[in-house]
């Protein structure tokens, strides 16, 4: 078979593509996979949509329009990811503010996968989902979307990135992820908040008591059994995120197309 030095092209762009993904999508962008193991799967991946995803009519003619074009791809790639990391943005946020409540934020350590300081409630949240999230088939629908984003946006055009939509859905898109956050942390925010009400009543009763070292072996306890109680409305509620991210990739997409 003689390949032509437009598909090589083609296929670079789409490489492009598939490469932006991998660095910000969920679960492809763990550290704890090895790099070559990434780039294989990217080019694997590209290789099996090569010939069956659409092509821009018009591939570049210069080395400055097929550089511009490779960036625009990798953006692409790019934003798909980070659409579907805003659920997990969101989680870790979530463990956040529960770390806080709980006072276990003292507790955080530098996760050598993330790369950043995560909180011991966070990390736990953030496997979960991750868990739930493999359930759920979500790296299929990572694979979905950016096979989809092809159809609508085919490899080598350039997006329309000063589509004032784009401004709105990414400015929904941060309003959802604290919105999300809050809710999954409301449950253990407010039990919290009902014990330390409790403990400022015990010491106007009785202030021999010294609450302060009360609440930091109560705390820890009522937080994790709250997140236990709640744990059905916690898989319901990331069901729906990943409902809500395949939406949002779609809108996204057709307001940069």
């Amino acid at each position: 078979m003689i390949v032509s030095a437009g598909q090589v092209m083609s296929y670079l762009l789409m490489l492009a593509r598939v490469g932006g993904l991998f660095v910000e999508a969920p679960l492809f962008n763990s550290r704890s996979i090895p790099v070559f193991l990434k780039v294989g799967i990217a080019v694997w991946f590209t290789a099996s949509i090569w010939f069956v995803s659409p092509v821009t009519d018009t591939l570049p003619f210069s080395l400055f329009d097929f550089m511009l074009r490779l960036v625009n791809e990798a953006a692409i790639g790019f934003l798909i990811g980070f659409i579907l990391n805003i659920l997990f943005l969101a989680l870790q946020a979530a463990g956040e503010i529960i770390d806080m409540q709980m006072g276990l934020s003292v507790a955080s350590a530098l996760d050598p996968v993330f790369g950043a300081v995560i909180s011991v409630v966070g990390r736990f949240i953030f496997m979960t989902a991750l868990f739930i999230f493999l359930i759920f088939n979500g790296h299929h629908l990572i694979l979905t979307a950016l096979q989809q984003s092809f159809t609508m946006i085919p490899a080598g055009k350039l997006a329309n990135w000063t589509s004032p939509g784009l401004i709105t859905e990414m400015i929904e898109l941060g309003k959802m992820l604290w919105l999300t956050a809050i809710k999954i942390a409301g449950p253990v925010v407010l039990v919290i908040f009902l014990s330390d009400f409790a403990f400022g009543i015990v010491s106007r009763v009785a202030p021999q008591v010294n609450v302060f070292m009360l609440g930091f072996q109560v705390k820890p306890s009522l937080g994790l059994l709250t997140i236990l109680f709640t744990f059905p409305l916690f898989i319901k509620q990331i069901s729906k995120l990943l409902e809500t991210s395949a939406e949002k990739i779609l809108t996204v997409l057709m307001y940069i197309k």
